[in-house]
């Protein structure tokens, strides 16, 4: 498979994960739902090193409720200055505004 078909599966993987974001909703037990306000943690420890830490950021998903599965704690958040970034542990968040 050359690089412009799995590309393609890609995006295709990411609008349908997406469209289930906006039409089903959060999983039992899913702390933080979409368009809540997290701060990231300072430290994410040296695995995690190079990721933004220490910022402002909107949840968007979590990997069970995009794309299923049972993984309720590792989240997509849009990071404020920098745009989309994946995967967050829920330990490494803290609450800053509910969704409304």
């Amino acid at each position: 498979m050359d690089y412009k078909q799995r590309l393609a599966e890609a995006v295709s993987m990411h609008e349908a994960g997406m469209s289930k974001v906006r039409d089903t909703p959060c999983p039992a037990g899913q702390k933080f739902p979409p368009g809540t306000r997290v701060r990231i943690a300072d430290d994410l420890g040296d695995f995690m090193s190079h990721f933004e830490s220490g910022c402002m950021a909107t949840v968007l998903h979590t990997y069970a409720h995009a794309y299923g599965g049972d993984d309720i704690s590792i989240y997509s958040l849009d990071i404020d200055g920098v745009g989309e970034v994946a995967w967050y542990y829920e330990r490494q968040l803290t609450l800053v505004e509910e969704r409304r």
